[in-house]
């Protein structure tokens, strides 16, 4: 067993992950939640080797980790409640439960054909999965029903030397965040399922269909009247994610008549950010478009430490792009998350969440 630490030598931990992997060998890994255990989900004698290590049953399933969606769509099968906590959650701490294809070793998928996939907001280990070419496992580190591993002494010291000498390499990320694991989400029934909670909130889950500008004009309303107690008294940010001509400017100017905003509202495509004022508020209404953003870190352009307070709002379209890199700016905020989709040429599917932070 052999132990690197994880600083800023990106190439060095991943080579040697790799190499393990490549052998069906055991590695240990940090995510944003707890340290993981991984091996090739396609080699049969790799994954039986860590449910030796978990000693656990084997009828009970392994979640894998892929390094995207695309990857995700080799083994799993994505229905548009998926397609959507994809788009909007992922990465991070969601382990999402499709309909599998059968591409993964014994006792990876569930005896009722299901998978549960996790892409983890941890980038070293995204990098690893992508090189690697294939999904690894995603379980916790931890031996069966022994404490959340956050540091690899709560590993070492709670498994037998026999459950040791299985590790073929842990990768030391240090003291993890004390997070809970990953929220389990089941999709492959009608109404979404949380199997398991996390610290990630669903109470607000919703979802909400329009035909017309008008269903978006009252979609706008509905979405104000659930945070306008919050209006001129928090820090306030939208995070719209859709593809082009789905409607996010649009929703973003409908908003911002319930505001009280008299200017016309348009795309900041080409100069990034645009500036109104909220007139009752007395604080400001940027709306940003990041589409043309090469890095996150340009956001930093835009004055972040100004924009990122009470009682601004913020309304970032594309914000995947910088969603990682804006949340250190979220504390206590109230966060809407809102995924836009087109269903045909009229109709869109909105699904949105309301987090406070």
């Amino acid at each position: 067993m052999d132990i690197i630490k994880f600083t800023d030598n990106n190439k060095e931990v991943i080579a040697a992950a790799i190499e393990i992997l490549n052998k069906g060998g055991i590695v240990i890994y940090p995510t944003e939640t707890c340290y993981g255990v991984g091996v090739d989900a396609t080699n049969q004698q790799a994954v039986n080797k860590v449910l030796e290590y978990k000693t656990k049953r084997a009828d009970k399933a392994l979640s894998i980790a892929v390094s995207d969606r695309k990857m995700a769509e080799n083994y799993v099968e994505l229905n548009n409640t998926a397609t959507n906590l994809y788009n909007l959650y992922l990465p991070g701490p969601i382990t999402v439960i499709s309909r599998g294809k059968n591409k993964v070793a014994n006792h990876v998928q569930a005896l009722n054909g299901t998978q549960g996939i996790r892409i983890p907001d941890y980038k070293l280990i995204r990098d690893i999965v992508a090189q690697f070419g294939k999904p690894i496992t995603a379980t916790s580190a931890n031996a069966s029903y022994k404490k959340t591993p956050y540091h690899i002494d709560d590993i070492l010291n709670n498994i037998s030397k026999k459950q040791q000498k299985l590790i073929g390499l842990i990768i030391d990320g240090g003291q993890l965040p004390k997070r809970k694991p990953s929220i389990v989400t089941d999709t492959t029934v009608e109404d979404l399922t949380v199997v398991r909670r996390s610290d990630f909130d669903f109470e607000n889950f919703k979802e909400y269909h329009s035909s017309c500008e008008k269903d978006t004009e009252d979609f706008s309303l509905e979405i104000f009247n659930k945070i306008q107690s919050y209006i001129g008294k928090k820090l306030i940010v939208f995070l719209l994610q859709g593809d082009l001509g789905t409607g996010k400017t649009f929703f973003t100017r409908a908003f911002a008549k319930h505001l009280g905003v008299k200017e016309t509202v348009s795309s900041p495509t080409f100069i990034l950010c645009r500036e109104h004022q909220i007139p009752e508020a007395q604080g400001m209404l940027y709306h940003i478009d990041t589409y043309r953003m090469f890095e996150a870190k340009e956001m930093n352009d835009l004055r972040c430490e100004k924009m990122f307070k009470a009682p601004n709002i913020l309304i970032i379209e594309w914000s995947d792009k910088v969603r990682n890199y804006i949340e250190n700016f979220f504390d206590g905020a109230i966060v809407v998350d809102m995924y836009l989709e087109h269903i045909d040429m009229c109709k869109r599917k909105l699904l949105y969440a309301i987090r406070t932070f």
